[in-house]
């Protein structure tokens, strides 16, 4: 599951490094199945976690947290956000104690994640009967936006407020909170407010950095993914799109340049083959295939209206729907 990583009130993060990671219920896991979080799974999952990492001694390294489980894709880095070290159960939630990375703290501290995203894999299912499974280890976990698993509390509480004794002033307030905020962002416990604001704002261009090398990795993936089937003129204006908006995008590219049917295999036999004629372009040249007609309609309109190549490639979507079915 995934709970909130950062309450809405407060940047601390928890002193002891410990994070609640899932919450008990009964959760949608896809159609027509559904993951049971109970004691018996949670008991599974630390003890599993304890084995495993016994078994390891000295070469254990903890558990790999990365971002919306991109690891898994070969076409993407495997950089950490953090290392699960240990795994607890505490007023009946799974909790883990993270070792976060420079990466993962900054990305928690500016917000640029704010759940976690449990996973187990198949083998580690329990099959409880019409379509219930229980997770007995915990294979991966992950920061998301995305949360599937909803109900966890917040990670990082409100500070106290001071109890009994004499009322506090304004500046009594202040001054603690401002130390407290100097000393997390690395600055000397009596920094002033300049020096504070500074800090703040580099560390706000980190994660909007940080946010943006997320979205052209994603982007990335989608581009090496689809390979040969987008024209290479077309691919800067795709994945221009795909860092805008991948979804839609990733939609549209889908449409545009279908993935082609798997070929019969062809019968062998020893009578030369007559090659069949090349389609012809607007402009009476060959064109080898239909990513080829596409992109000389998309150039002889660039031609035709002196305009540049995304606008051409939509007027060229609307006059030939047919090549880009």
């Amino acid at each position: 599951m995934k709970p909130l990583i950062l309450n809405r009130t407060s940047q601390s993060l928890p002193a002891d490094g410990w994070y609640q990671i899932e919450v008990t219920g009964e959760h949608a896991a896809g159609e027509g199945r559904v993951q049971v979080i109970d004691d018996a799974a949670l008991t599974s999952i630390v003890n599993c976690f304890a084995d495993e990492k016994a078994q390891a001694g000295e070469a254990f390294a903890g558990l790999l947290v990365d971002r919306d489980h991109l690891s898994h894709d070969l076409e993407n880095e495997t950089s950490a956000m953090a290392w699960v070290k240990e795994l607890a159960v505490r007023d009946g939630q799974l909790y883990a104690q993270l070792d976060l990375s420079s990466a993962g703290e900054a990305a928690v501290k500016g917000k640029v994640y704010k759940f976690f995203s449990t996973e187990y894999d198949p083998e580690d299912l329990e099959d409880l009967g019409e379509g219930r499974v229980r997770p007995l280890r915990l294979s991966g976990l992950a920061f998301t936006n995305r949360p599937n698993n909803k109900g966890g509390k917040p990670i990082s509480n409100r500070e106290d407020k001071p109890s009994g004794g004499q009322p506090q002033t304004q500046d009594e307030i202040q001054i603690p909170s401002m130390k407290a905020i100097a000393l997390k962002l690395g600055l000397p416990a009596d920094a002033d407010e300049a020096a504070i604001l500074k800090a703040v704002s580099d560390l706000m261009a980190k994660t909007e950095g940080l946010e943006k090398e997320t979205k052209e990795a994603a982007a990335d993936v989608v581009m090496n993914r689809m390979g040969s089937r987008i024209p290479e003129a077309a691919r800067p204006h795709w994945r221009e799109q795909l860092i805008t908006n991948r979804e839609s995008a990733e939609k549209l590219i889908e449409a545009s340049f279908p993935a082609a049917a798997a070929a019969a295999p062809e019968r062998i036999h020893n009578r030369h083959a007559k090659t069949p004629a090349p389609a012809e372009s607007t402009d009476g040249t060959a064109v080898a295939n239909k990513a080829d007609q596409q992109e000389a309609a998309v150039r002889s309109i660039m031609n035709r209206e002196k305009t540049t190549y995304s606008k051409a490639y939509e007027q060229a979507m609307l006059e030939k729907p047919e090549l880009f079915a």
